[in-house]
Parts: structure tokens; sequence; C-alpha cells
């Protein structure tokens, strides 16, 4: 039997931290099954009834090459929408230690999960520089019910080709974290995928 997909966590707050995979997905036309939602959490924060937060590391990655077509034409036409709609959080020196700290934490599985010889998973330079920045946004703005929104990008950076550790999962690699660790922060924030509507699971499929 093949299976679908499970059902996916709905976004239950107005207040987001938006990753750039998020904004960069949308920017090229290649939300999937979130282009509607993302659509409609963009087109929320334009009226004000939605709060949007993003790393302005988000600039870096934008390059005029990747924008064609639509939904947005150009560079320019992007960046002056979402910094119409978006506060842009430059991380300072305090929030770049917490990155480096977020970057040293040894995320690991329970050990009857693990696979034979598994080693620590860590935190890619720019997940955590994004995960401290949502803290900052959440704990020095006092934005109690934000969520850091995100995809699970199966591309690594190039530090990391190998594999990348899930920010939507980081619950299922947190064995033996400490109680005031960076990590348990990182681990209590809420971290979803742009969905606002419930979707049920498929049911599985009969294979031919």
């Amino acid at each position: 039997m093949r299976t679908g997909t499970a059902a996916l966590i709905r976004s239950s707050s107005q207040n987001h931290f938006l990753h750039m995979n998020v904004l960069l997905r949308h920017a090229r036309g290649k939300s999937g099954e979130s282009e509607r939602d993302v659509e409609t959490i963009l087109t929320e924060a334009a009226i004000g009834k939605r709060r949007l937060w993003a790393s302005s590391l988000l600039f870096a990655e934008l390059r005029p090459s990747a924008f064609v077509g639509q939904p947005f034409p150009n560079l320019a036409e992007f960046t002056s929408y979402i910094r119409a709609i978006a506060t842009f959080v430059t991380p300072d020196p305090n929030t770049m230690l917490r990155a480096a700290r977020l970057r040293d934490v040894k995320w690991r599985r329970p050990v009857a999960l693990r696979r034979s010889g598994e080693v620590p998973w860590f935190m890619s330079l720019v997940d955590a520089i994004h995960m401290a920045s949502a803290l900052w946004v959440k704990e020095i703005l006092d934005v109690s019910d934000l969520e850091f929104l995100t995809f699970d990008d199966p591309v690594s950076d190039e530090a990391e080709p190998e594999r990348r550790l899930s920010l939507l999962r980081l619950q299922d690699y947190a064995e033996d974290l400490p109680t005031d660790s960076d990590g348990l922060a990182a681990v209590q924030l809420r971290r979803v995928q742009p969905h606002l509507k419930m979707r049920p699971a498929r049911q599985p499929i009969p294979a031919d």
C-alpha cells in the first residue's frame, strides 16, 4: 500500500515570523499546496489583520535572476511589497551569539529511534539566525503567541550537504536538552508550516 501525506498543523495565531524559505518560495510561485494560504497571510498583513516579522537575511538571497514571471515579475516589485507589510529584524550581537549557541546544540533523537552509528544533528547557520531572531521577537517584544512559519527544505546549504535538521520537528531531536537551554526555547516556540486550514490525512490507497 502507498499512503498519502499526513494531516498538517494549522496556523492559529495572527503573529508570524517568516523563515525566508516561505517568502522565497512565494516569490517564485513554488509554495505548492500552501500558495493560497501564504497569499492570505500576506494580504491580511497588508490590511492590518496580521503582524509579520522576517530576518533581513532575506535580502542577501534576492538574486534578480530568480524572479521571472508571476507572481512577482521583478525584484523591485517583490522587495517593495514585502517591506511594506513586514517588519525586518536585523540581528544584533546578542542575537548572533544566541544563534552561535543554537548551532552548538547537539540535537539527538531518542535512543530507540536512532539509526546505527547516528551522530548528533546540528542547526544550520541560516536556520539558527532565523530561530534566534524569532525568539528575540517573542521574548523582547513580548509576542507570546508568535508562530514561526517555515518549510522543511530538502536542500541543505553548502556547509551541510548531506542532511539538515528539521525545524518543524525539533521536538523529535530534543533528547537530553538542558532545561534552561536555547535549544529548549527553540522547541517551545510554535513552529508550523504556513497552512490556515486543517487538511485531513489521506486514506491509504491500495497498490495496483
